[in-house]
């Protein structure tokens, strides 16, 4: 029997309209697939870039032990942080790099870009991170002071103070200065400059302890280090402090710390070192007639002596680059013709007595030189503050 042309109509039309909606199924998801893999890369991108946040934020607060301690954390390129091809380039940049420049060293800007390749190797998807943030300061000392007293301080009349001087107790000064003096007790000036301000009953203000221990074997940015130790003749000569000063330091001792043994320490004349003489055992003596001069590394003290200075000798001279932690006093011994000169601060626990005949002490206050890690009570880092987020 032969059906209707009409039937063989609709099923034509039918079958034409499956295919159709068919194809128009298959074209509608045909870019599904792509679209789904351009955002995991996209997604895989963001989140190395966090990644790259998060990583640099931490090395700010913690740098690497290949870190100088006077230098910062300034990022890598190329950090991968799985097997795959993906990567990310992160930048450190401390605000005094900036421009213009910005006066607060504990700012940050940090940026990292996320890279995400397909299984090809082919780049896939970009994504761009940068934040500025602050960070906790690092445990330093800052001493505002040229001359700071731990305790009851007399400033002989040959020195000469050129920045604040204030002690922990009573002060008496007939040297020169042109600052403030100031002291918690009675704080009395005989001498000359005029100081713009004496001031007594003035708050204490707080000082290195001197603990030695500290110094020997010290921690910076959470990275332990140890002084040299190989130094055992307590008798410094040129030809000591220029095979000191061959030596590198860097990765195991970058303040260059020189522990010396057990009893007084001599410096003779001609010496010139780099690094702090840290005397454990009694005195600093400063001895033969002649210069020697001491140098610091920055953001580390000249000396850290447990007992006095003592100086043993007529017509020395000693030139001081670095701050001075000296838990005794500075004993001249009524020597002749003392000439002592310190750029940085002078933290002194005892006093300055015994001065003899033509004594010249200078005291420079140096704000470079007058900052220095804090050693024996390093802070741990609290989390870093952002202050902005923008991604591209």
């Amino acid at each position: 029997m032969r059906r209707p042309a009409y039937i063989l109509v609709a099923v034509l039309a039918l079958t034409a309209l499956v295919t159709a909606l068919g194809l128009s199924f298959v074209d509608s998801h045909s870019t599904v697939m792509p679209e789904a893999m351009n955002h995991a890369h996209a997604v895989r991108a963001q989140y190395l870039a966090e990644s790259g946040v998060n990583i640099g934020s931490h090395f700010v607060m913690y740098p690497p032990t290949n870190v100088s301690p006077a230098d910062y954390y300034r990022g890598a390129s190329g950090v991968a942080i799985d097997a795959t091809s993906d990567y990310m380039n992160i930048s450190v940049l401390r605000s005094d790099g900036w421009t213009p420049a910005q006066t607060d060293l504990n700012l940050y800007r940090i940026s990292a870009t996320g890279v995400a390749h397909d299984a090809d190797g082919v780049i896939r998807g970009k994504h761009t991170i940068t934040t500025e943030a602050i960070i906790t300061p690092p445990a330093k000392w800052v001493i505002s002071q040229a001359l700071l007293g731990k305790g009851t301080l007399s400033v002989p009349s040959g020195m000469q103070v050129y920045g604040d001087i204030h002690a922990n107790g009573a002060l008496t000064g007939s040297g020169w200065c042109t600052k403030t003096v100031s002291a918690t007790l009675t704080a009395l000036w005989l001498g000359s400059g005029p100081p713009a301000a004496v001031k007594s009953l003035q708050p204490a203000i707080s000082a290195p302890a001197g603990t030695l221990a500290k110094y020997v074997n010290y921690a910076i940015n959470g990275t332990n280090y140890k002084a040299y130790t190989g130094f055992t003749i307590n008798d410094f000569k040129p030809e000591d402090s220029a095979a000191l000063n061959a030596i590198n330091m860097d990765a195991t001792n970058p303040g260059r710390m020189i522990a010396c043994q057990q009893g007084d320490v001599k410096v003779r004349k001609g010496v010139d070192l780099l690094g702090t003489i840290i005397v454990d055992g009694d005195r600093l003596l400063v001895d033969e007639p002649g210069a020697r001069t001491l140098r610091a590394v920055s953001q580390f003290p000249a000396i850290v002596v447990n007992k006095d200075i003592k100086i043993v000798s007529d017509d020395v001279n000693l030139t001081i680059y670095g701050s001075v932690i000296c838990n005794g006093n500075l004993n001249v011994n009524s020597a002749k013709n003392f000439t002592l000169t310190v750029y940085g601060s002078f933290i002194l626990g005892g006093t300055i007595n015994n001065g003899g005949t033509g004594l010249s002490i200078r005291v420079y206050w140096d704000p470079s030189r007058s900052v220095f890690w804090d050693l024996e009570n390093p802070p741990n880092p609290q989390p870093i503050t952002l202050l902005n987020w923008k991604e591209s």
